[in-house]
């Protein structure tokens, strides 16, 4: 689910994409946005859902506006412990 699922999609053009490994199962796109907005303009946050069980897969897409924010990301939160999990951010 998105975490601006509720206002339609957001405009993702010219935008960063980080890939989120290793989050939990309950982990939420409200969990991981606070976090992630700490070093930029988010755009978007989207965890895949599985279609059958409609469970999380266990990843995460987190959009940001500008590059060097996103970088900054990146080296903030590569490693950091979410959820009781060490996340892995990289560019996806």
């Amino acid at each position: 689910m998105s975490h601006f699922g509720r206002f339609g999609h957001p405009d993702i053009r010219d935008t960063y994409f980080l890939l989120v490994l290793n989050i939990t199962f309950r982990t939420t796109a409200d969990d991981l946005f606070p976090l992630f907005d700490k070093y930029g303009k988010v755009v978007d946050v989207f965890i895949p859902r599985d279609r059958r069980t409609g469970d999380s897969r266990g990843f995460a897409f987190v959009r940001y506006k500008y590059q060097d924010e996103a970088h900054k990301a990146v080296e903030k939160l590569d490693g950091r412990v979410v959820d009781g999990r060490e996340i892995m951010v990289q560019f996806a």
